[in-house]
């Protein structure tokens, strides 16, 4: 059973400014180690790092071109999903290269296959390992 506290709230006037601002964006909270994707105006998502449990590249082609996804899941709330096309994705994925070692590679991760769904899993959180039972005996 996983005890880990919940994530700290981040300041009032820095979650104001993210829903008050330009729609489309996505940053890396560097101080409270949350995602912020503000997909609307007065809309805003946050995900801490802590969270996370798995990071999945997709892609969804329209009539003339491709975009591609980043999903972010998390155990219990919906995953975030974060486009190419969203101000800020660039700066998003340098930053968290160190968090989720392998997220660097996402453009080549998806293979340029017109008009099919591709998902490809970039980074997944490790499970603990179970301490062994030393009553139960390994024999070959």
């Amino acid at each position: 059973m996983d005890h880990r506290s919940p994530p700290a709230r981040r300041p009032l006037l820095r979650r104001l400014r993210d829903r008050f601002g330009a729609r489309g964006t996505v940053h890396l909270d560097r101080e409270a180690q949350v995602i912020v994707h503000c997909p609307a105006r007065f809309h805003a998502t946050e995900l801490a790092l802590e969270q996370v449990t798995r990071v999945e590249a997709g892609n969804r082609d329209d009539g003339s071109f491709e975009t591609v996804f980043l999903y972010f899941h998390a155990e219990g709330v919906s995953p975030l999903a974060v486009s190419e096309n969203d101000r800020g994705f660039t700066e998003l994925v340098r930053d968290l290269g160190k968090a989720f070692p392998g997220i660097g590679d996402w453009q080549a991760a998806v293979p340029p296959v017109a008009f099919q769904l591709t998902s490809v899993d970039l980074w997944k959180r490790e499970e603990p390992q179970a301490p062994e039972d030393p009553a139960v005996d390994h024999v070959a």
